[in-house]
């Protein structure tokens, strides 16, 4: 099991803390994303990677990423590899003014 824990407008959005993927190989995680968007789409019918990629998939400016607390800018990107068990944090991009 994969946990992924959402924080900010992300939880606010999803109304949901956390969800957990079943997975028994390693997988990147801009995969984990994408299964975390569909188990969101099917349970609550919204999509929310937009919150954190660009249109070209790249991350956005002020996301935060995090795989059992280490940013991933720091290490592979969206090409880092997850492995079960592991945690991984979504920061969206904060904003004010």
């Amino acid at each position: 099991m994969i946990t992924v824990n959402f924080y900010t407008t992300l939880r606010l959005m999803l109304s949901t803390k956390e969800i957990t993927i079943d997975c028994k190989d390693q997988m990147t995680i801009l995969e984990v994303l994408k299964h975390a968007e569909e188990i969101i789409e099917k349970s609550l019918s919204k999509n929310f990677i937009w919150k954190l990629l660009d249109e070209d998939g790249n991350i956005k400016l002020g996301t935060i990423i995090m795989i059992n607390g280490k940013n991933i800018l720091d290490m592979d990107g969206l090409e880092c590899m997850v492995s079960p068990g592991d945690t991984i944090a979504l920061f969206p991009p904060g904003g004010g003014g």
